[in-house]
């Protein structure tokens, strides 16, 4: 399937073409990486289809906890943009399944900390590893030096997404 950008399906030039030029192109980018990030996501669906037994909110806060974890409750809810009572249920099942633990936080005997149990990261890496086999398929078919572009801007991307998550949950 080859992507069409939005702004370029069923739009005119007009007078005010040229100026608009910088924002086409930059709407035209993010439709394409948006474009591209669907199809990683179906590679994550397809990947979370054949385990069969995490829900995908259960898989995000799973994944959550895994990346910016240890977190705290309020921080985990944030973080997933769900509210503190039910990450507090959807934690109490994960932790039922010994796919994450909860231990009082040393600063304080109030807050507890959540965190990924090791039976918690084979999950994540079996996800991960489907994931990987998929689209390591798909980069046998880019050119060495695509591949090194790729991978540059995928980790500039995620540094700056990375940088603008930490200034919102600070």
């Amino acid at each position: 399937m080859t992507a069409v950008p939005f702004s370029r399906i069923g739009g005119e030039a007009g007078p005010d073409a040229a100026h608009d030029a910088g924002h086409d192109a930059e709407h035209d980018s993010a439709w394409m990486v948006e474009e591209a990030s669907l199809v990683l996501v179906e590679v994550t669906l397809d990947a979370v289809a054949h385990m069969g037994d995490l829900s995908l909110t259960a898989l995000r806060l799973l994944l959550a906890a895994d990346r910016h974890g240890p977190l705290n409750l309020s921080r985990l809810a944030a973080q997933l943009g769900m509210s503190p009572s039910a990450t507090g249920r959807m934690v109490d099942r994960l932790a039922g399944s010994g796919l994450l633990t909860r231990y009082p936080a040393t600063h304080s005997r109030r807050e507890i900390r959540i965190e990924v149990t090791a039976e918690g990261l084979r999950v994540l890496e079996r996800l991960r590893s489907a994931r990987r086999r998929r689209i390591g398929l798909a980069l046998r078919h880019l050119t060495p030096e695509g591949r090194r572009l790729l991978t540059h801007v995928l980790q500039e991307f995620t540094e700056i997404v990375s940088r603008q998550d930490d200034e919102r949950f600070a």
